[in-house]
């Protein structure tokens, strides 16, 4: 009888030990996440900024040269 008690404590030792470690996988897990939404947020201002550049450039282009350029608008005249 001592020997099944013995082994069955040493059983609930180590299932309490594998339990223990399920917090570092948890971690893990969430250190990827946070990875992956930074990259996606990264890559997100980066398209982000190049569309508003594009914009900009095209509002300056329009603003500095004399007669305009074709893809200008003309400012309408209302009464």
């Amino acid at each position: 009888m001592l020997l099944l008690n013995t082994t069955m404590y040493m059983v609930r030792a180590r299932l309490g030990r594998s339990r223990a470690r399920e917090d570092g996988v948890t971690a893990v897990e969430y250190a990827l996440m946070v990875a992956i939404i930074a990259l996606l947020m990264v890559a997100g201002f980066y398209f982000l900024f190049q569309n508003v550049s594009t914009a900009f450039d095209d509002t300056a282009s329009c603003i500095a040269g004399p007669g305009g350029s074709a893809d200008c608008p003309t400012p309408s005249s209302s009464p």
